[in-house]
C-alpha cells in the first residue's frame, strides 16, 4: 500500500462528534473538544481542497447526522465554526454508512470516487459498536480494492480506555472484514497529511 498518494480529484469526508461531551475542555491551550476540534477541521479543509476541487463534505454527528456538501477552504470558517456540541449520542454507525453512501454517489455521472478517505473526529464510544462493526465490514466487501475507501478515527481529548479499545480492535482485530481500512490516531498529533498518509498506509 506504500504506493498510494494523494492525488487530484481525492475526496475526503469529515465526521465531526457534536454531541454534548465535546464541551469538555482538556485540550490544547484550553480549549473544549469542541472548539479544537473545529479549528483542526477548518486547517484539514483548507489543505484538502487543494486535491478535492469540488469542496470536502462534512457531516456533524450526534444523534442525527446533518450534511454539508461542497465546503472549500472559502466556506469552511463559516461552516465548521458555527457547530454546537449539543446533541445527546454518537451515531458513529450511521455516520458511516451516510459517509459511504456519498462516496458511490459522488463521482462523475453519480458513479463512486475512485479514492475517499473519511476522517471520524471523535471523542465517545458508538451508541452501537456492533451496528459500527458491522457497517465496516460490509463496506470492506463492497470496495472494489483497498483503496477505494479508508476511515481514520481521529481521537479528541482524553478519551475513555474503553473507547480507546474499541478503536483499536477495529484496527487490529475486525474479524469477518476483507481489508483493513480503519486507522487511529490522536487529533493533536496529526495534521491532514500524516491523518491521509496514516489512513491509507498503517
Amino acid at each position: 500500500m506504500s504506493n498510494l498518494e494523494l492525488n487530484k480529484g481525492d475526496n475526503f469526508i469529515f465526521g465531526v462528534d457534536v454531541s454534548g461531551s465535546m464541551q469538555t475542555n482538556d485540550c490544547p491551550n484550553g480549549l473544549s473538544r469542541i472548539e479544537f476540534l473545529k479549528e483542526k477541521t477548518i486547517q484539514f479543509a483548507n489543505e484538502a481542497s487543494k486535491y478535492d476541487e469540488d469542496g470536502i463534505d462534512v457531516l456533524a454527528f450526534g444523534h442525527q447526522i446533518t450534511s454539508y456538501r461542497g465546503i472549500t477552504a472559502q466556506k469552511a470558517s463559516e461552516v465548521i465554526g458555527s457547530f454546537k456540541a449539543n446533541e445527546m449520542s454518537t451515531n458513529t454507525a450511521e455516520l458511516i454508512k451516510q459517509a459511504y453512501l456519498l462516496h458511490k454517489t459522488s463521482g462523475k455521472d453519480g458513479s463512486r470516487k475512485e479514492q475517499t478517505v473519511l476522517f471520524v473526529a471523535t471523542d465517545g464510544e458508538p451508541n452501537d459498536q456492533e451496528a459500527v462493526k458491522k457497517a465496516i465490514i460490509d463496506i470492506t466487501h463492497d470496495v472494489l480494492d483497498e483503496r477505494e475507501f479508508n476511515i481514520s478515527f481521529l481521537t479528541v481529548g482524553n478519551i475513555s480506555p474503553a473507547l480507546k479499545a474499541f478503536l483499536t480492535s477495529l484496527d487490529d482485530d475486525l474479524k469477518g472484514a476483507k481489508y483493513d481500512i480503519v486507522d487511529v490516531k490522536t487529533l493533536e498529533e496529526v495534521d491532514f497529511i500524516s491523518a491521509f498518509a496514516g489512513a491509507l498506509n498503517d
